[in-house]
């Protein structure tokens, strides 16, 4: 749960300006095999209820190939479809990667949908957040939680 604040507050601060918005420091390209742990989701039927792997019938494993090239281009494939082929970068999308930190965030261009991606690459946490229906009053939030390991 700390981690969500974490990212949310690192999303406020980083949509003030769009060149504070992409920020890669480091060239990388790594593959991390990741877990699922837990989903968290808050839809009409679920106020935040949280669900472990056991329990929920979702894809629990994840091949992520991730690449970082200064100054502006991050990366993030096989987390889910939309992060994949969503390649366009608007004011209010984020791409920050800085040492340990990978940050990424995309929003549809009718701003009805958007995904965040927090990856921690030393301990192998990430955090993937999916909105639907945004600024309305049925928004839908869906929280995964994965255990990630870097592939050699």
């Amino acid at each position: 749960m700390k981690f969500l604040f974490i990212i949310l507050a690192l999303l406020n601060l980083t949509t003030s300006s769009y060149s504070k918005n992409t920020d890669i420091i480091h060239d990388f390209k790594i593959t991390f095999d990741c877990k699922l742990e837990k989903i968290m989701i808050k839809n009409k039927d679920f106020n935040y209820q949280t669900f472990t792997a056991d329990n929920i019938e979702v894809d629990k494993n994840k091949v992520l190939k991730v690449v970082a090239e200064q100054p502006s281009v991050l990366t993030i494939n096989g987390l889910s479809e939309f992060i994949d082929t969503y390649s366009d970068i608007s004011k209010d999308d984020v791409r920050i990667a800085k040492n340990d930190t990978i940050l990424f965030k995309n929003i549809d261009k009718e701003k009805k949908y958007s995904e965040s991606v927090f990856l921690n690459r030393s301990t192998g946490e990430l955090i993937h957040e999916v909105t639907k229906n945004m600024n309305t009053k049925d928004n839908e939030k869906y929280i995964s939680f994965f255990g990630c390991t870097k592939e050699l």
